[in-house]
């Protein structure tokens, strides 16, 4: 697991984004400077399911990977 993690990470890191599976379900992490309907700018690392486009935002890469490490098991597939 902790390879996974440490791969999603630095492809996030590189390229402001990486895609994953988590028991066969796509999410995206990525970061989000600025956003919706009025440029709003934010700082912010979104943690989102690709099939219900639900978003959970992380004010540091750091702390969504423990989120993720904590809740969810079997990560596989990193595409960055």
């Amino acid at each position: 697991m902790e390879k996974s993690l440490k791969a999603l990470k630095n492809s996030a890191l590189n390229k402001t984004w990486v895609s994953f599976l988590h028991n066969n379900h796509p999410y995206s992490l990525l970061h989000w400077s600025i956003g919706g309907l009025h440029d709003e700018k934010k700082d912010v690392w979104l943690l989102q399911d690709e099939v219900t486009f639900e978003a959970s935002e992380f004010p540091t890469i750091d702390e969504a990977i423990a989120w993720i490490e904590t809740n969810m098991d079997g990560i596989s597939d990193v595409l960055g």
